[in-house]
């Protein structure tokens, strides 16, 4: 594992809550407003509705995409990526192992964990305890890498690697089949701690080769598709969360076009796949948006 990089290290000694800067009406911004959230919840309460959301948090679904991809290794060909993300797990009491129960039921060839542990801005024992159950029970089946998401602090590191998972900050990996590479490149939080550094974890990977980019939001699209990342995983926004009647989500935690926020998306030549999610945070509650783990399969074209 590389080192942390400096800039996640810098804002985590702060310690207290940063601002999210996008836009000139920044200071404006829902996700700078922390008391929004616990209104939301406390309405939700008055509503009575709250014991519903919370139930819905259980409802996971299994996606099954299947990405067609054009440079994909024919060894490659049918591969299956179990792709886990926002478990939020430390105030969702029994999230764990309803996740960890279904993944179990699935075959897959390598599970990707994608950040966000926490349920609110701060590391908590539960947080470091579910990191360390799901990550060693998923390695026992096959091999397990994992990147950080904004909920996500240093300290998780050690924990995620001594499990049994392989942590790419900025860095990559080759997995390989049949004499033949499929490169993952896992990358920082680029939402809250800005640490994201695609041209370090790109540094030594071969030019022309079949690139997978883990990163927690698809806020990267852009860098990505430039420089000819084949696939983009992402997670981080719920995929709102709270959603209309039809699917619509009203507010979403990502600065990119809203087309990326949940789904199978496409962005100038770079196909992207982002997770609703396994749990929430904010408030433990779903409404037309239910939670998610991925069983991704990828197809050579």
């Amino acid at each position: 594992m590389k080192p942390i990089p400096v800039q996640r290290q810098r804002i985590e000694k702060e310690r207290h809550q940063h601002k999210v800067r996008r836009g000139f009406f920044w200071w404006a911004h829902w996700e700078n407003m922390p008391w929004l959230e616990e209104s939301a919840g406390w309405l939700l309460r008055l509503a009575g509705v709250y014991q519903r959301g919370l139930k819905n948090l259980f409802d996971t679904r299994i996606e099954r995409p299947q990405i067609v991809l054009s440079h994909l290794p024919r060894a490659f060909d049918g591969f299956r990526i179990l792709w886990i993300s926002d478990l939020h797990a430390d105030c969702i009491e029994g999230l764990i192992d309803h996740v960890l129960a279904l993944a179990a039921s699935l075959e897959y060839d390598l599970c990707v964990l994608g950040g966000d542990w926490c349920f609110n801005h701060y590391m908590t024992d539960d947080a470091a305890r579910a990191a360390r159950k799901t990550a060693s029970t998923l390695a026992a089946k096959t091999p397990v890498y994992a990147i950080f998401g904004n909920h996500d602090y240093s300290q998780l590191a050690p924990i995620l690697e001594n499990a049994g998972a392989k942590l790419l900050l900025n860095d990559h990996i080759a997995f390989e089949r049949a004499g033949e590479k499929l490169w993952f490149i896992g990358v920082d939080d680029t939402h809250y701690f800005k640490a994201a550094d695609l041209n370090e974890a790109l540094k030594g990977v071969p030019e022309g080769a079949c690139k997978i980019l883990l990163s927690h939001s698809p806020e990267l699209n852009e860098p990505a598709a430039r420089k000819g990342l084949a696939l983009c995983l992402c997670g981080h926004t719920h995929g709102g969360q709270i959603c209309l009647p039809n699917g619509f989500a009203p507010v979403y935690s990502a600065d990119a076009p809203r087309r990326c926020i949940k789904g199978v998306w496409t962005y100038k030549g770079m196909t992207g796949y982002t997770s609703r999610g396994a749990g929430a945070s904010g408030v433990a509650a779903r409404f037309n948006c239910p939670p998610e783990i991925s069983l991704i399969t990828l197809k050579c074209s």
